[in-house]
């Protein structure tokens, strides 16, 4: 086996070149104690902002604006970046990483950052070529190449992603269908009437939305996909259709570590320090799995990058991964939507609401022992990040309780 630059003897390899890896680099970078960070990275573009996306479908920005750093700023902190040539093989006896061209390279910490992939049900039909997900850049592409002529476009799944999808598909010129098997779209994060809203906003851009059913078939033929059936309580209904997204959830990329020895749940399963079962070995971000817990959002894994620079730049005495909630944030239609921590009353809480359908204003804040435990601003954000911070800080909010739903202003005598 040859080894690729033995001379480089204190070497980090990070696995992965997307968002996860790019903040560790960026935490890394001002003053790491590596000769070279080597990046390992499948796609075969520089790396880009995931969460910009559906913003790159609609046409609203570009991928130059969406790529952060350029060969200099690569260069200027010792990092090489290996496109297209994904890691095949880690022996952690050994450590070397060994790639899909055959090069091999020594590491002395390593990092998994393999990301997730789009989860497709076992639907018929969906292993057609114009079903597809949507995640990475490749996926913009394929839709990129399937818009010329496209009439119709049906998303399954009105979680965030999928929401996203329909508006930059709609944004496109596309008549959109959003399916979502669930009564309330993004019903990990919003509440029924907090998803009325959503609807609404979503409906007045001319977006379908259907909910409460699931995906049964996707029919094609040879000239490509032709129509989605669903079932609903009651009936079996079809839509006209030319392509087919599914955003229904995510499967992390754990098969790597899995043939490389570590331990591996539904993720790669790490503890506190983010440290998988094998020595100087990390992981991150959607690939992981940390006291049963997998992750599809961004915030999270900026804290388990932060622990993870911390370890790799020999912090060792600083606190390890906390799980902790965050603010969830989404633009539909002028229409602002935040999220943070419970959205439904769980037992032995309450909820102060403020709402005005007319003005697509609803507000709830909810409560357990005078302290804030979640929230949901729908219209009206201006008061989000402060109950957020309250949250996080665990403040009684008993001097000024009854005021609360009204905001900061209202409360500040009080406070």
């Amino acid at each position: 086996m040859k080894i690729e630059d033995k001379k480089v003897e204190n070497q980090l390899v990070i696995i992965g070149n997307g968002m996860a890896a790019n903040r560790i680099l960026e935490g890394l970078a001002d003053d790491h104690p590596y000769d070279r960070i080597l990046v390992l990275g499948d796609e075969k573009i520089p790396h880009y902002n995931r969460i910009m996306l559906s913003p790159l479908l609609a046409k609203e920005t570009t991928l130059a604006n969406i790529t952060p750093h350029d060969d200099a700023w690569y260069s200027n902190y010792r990092i090489s970046i290996q496109l297209g040539d994904s890691a095949t093989l880690v022996d952690t006896e050994q450590k070397i990483v060994t790639t899909q061209s055959g090069r091999s390279y020594p590491y002395e910490k390593l990092v998994f950052a393999t990301g997730s992939r789009s989860f497709i049900p076992p639907v018929k039909g969906a292993d057609h070529p114009d079903v597809i997900g949507f995640r990475t850049m490749s996926d913009v592409d394929a839709m990129e190449e399937k818009l010329n002529g496209l009439k119709h476009a049906t998303v399954i799944g009105a979680g965030l992603l999928g929401v996203e999808a329909a508006v930059g598909l709609k944004l496109r010129g596309i008549d959109v269908t959003l399916i979502h098997r669930n009564p309330v779209l993004m019903n990990r994060q919003l509440d029924a009437k907090a998803s009325d809203l959503l609807k609404g906003a979503l409906e007045e851009r001319g977006i379908e939305v259907i909910t409460g059913v699931n995906p049964e078939e996707v029919l094609t033929d040879d000239s490509g996909v032709r129509e989605v059936s669903f079932a609903t309580a009651d009936t079996l209904e079809k839509r006209d259709t030319q392509l087919v997204i599914f955003a229904t959830g995510i499967l992390p990329n754990k098969e790597l570590a899995d043939s490389s020895g570590l331990s591996v749940n539904r993720g790669i399963c790490v503890d506190e320090r983010m440290q998988t079962s094998a020595d100087d070995i990390f992981a991150l971000g959607e690939c992981c799995e940390f006291s049963g817990t997998t992750y599809g959002l961004v915030a999270p894994i900026w804290d388990q990058a932060d622990v993870i620079v911390r370890q790799l730049t020999s912090k060792d005495n600083a606190s390890g991964y906390i799980e902790r909630s965050h603010l969830t944030k989404l633009k539909v239609s002028g229409l602002d939507i935040h999220s943070i921590g419970e959205y439904e009353t769980p037992e032995g809480a309450d909820a102060l609401v403020l709402e005005d359908r007319e003005y697509g204003v609803y507000k709830k804040v909810i409560l357990k022992a005078n302290r804030i435990i979640g929230a949901l601003c729908i219209g009206d954000v201006t008061d989000s990040h402060w109950y957020y911070q309250m949250m996080e800080e665990k403040t009684d909010v008993s001097d000024y309780r009854d005021m609360l739903i009204f905001g900061q202003a209202y409360c500040s005598d009080a406070a």
